[in-house]
């Protein structure tokens, strides 16, 4: 059995259980240590007996949680459960990734020991796969037109006066000549 869980950089996790007790927490002595505040520095215990492997909340603050069920004190594992302690989730597996890749590539190598070549193995298993959906019918009509979306901007407009004598340098009612006038229109 494996125990399946994304650490705090992201990274998927595969911890072997074996006979021996497994610690989760928040201390460095916790053979799984857990970065996170609502983790008790001993939160629980994974073990194995008489071939089966148990669950122990360690009296942690925030509780541990199998499948959504708060764990009073000991509970029964199997594959496929939920483990929540604190914000991160174990799962249960009864073999990891890494095992399930090595059985497939074996199984690959061992065909193609037989005799067979990877085109036949690859067709074999596509076939394997479930059927998928069946394809929609294309339609020879053209799709609808989309609606086209029209964006208004401003105009801007830059007039300029028309022409007018310069005045005389001495004249204070008469503005400066040179200024333009513009209009924004919506």
């Amino acid at each position: 059995m494996y125990l399946r869980y994304v650490n705090k950089l992201g990274i998927p996790r595969d911890i072997e259980l074996t006979g021996e007790p497994l610690s989760i927490g928040r201390s460095r002595e916790a053979d799984i240590p857990l970065l996170d505040e609502k983790v008790s520095r001993v939160h629980c215990g994974i073990r194995l007996s008489e071939g089966e492997f148990y669950l122990k909340d360690l009296k942690s603050r925030n509780g541990t949680f199998v499948n959504g069920q708060r764990v009073e004190d000991t509970v029964k594992l199997k594959a496929g459960d939920r483990i929540q302690v604190g914000a991160v989730v174990f799962v249960l597996e009864a073999a990891s990734e890494k095992a399930n890749a090595a059985k497939g590539l074996a199984s690959v190598q061992d065909a193609m020991a037989d005799g067979k070549g990877y085109t036949t193995i690859l067709k074999e298993i596509v076939e394997d796969m479930p059927a998928a959906a069946p394809a929609k019918a294309v339609s020879a009509e053209p799709p609808p037109p989309r609606p086209t979306i029209q964006i208004h901007h401003p105009a801007i407009k830059i007039s300029t006066p028309p022409e007018e004598p310069i005045p005389a340098p001495n004249s204070a009612d008469t503005p400066p000549a040179g200024r333009k006038k513009i209009i924004i229109k919506r």
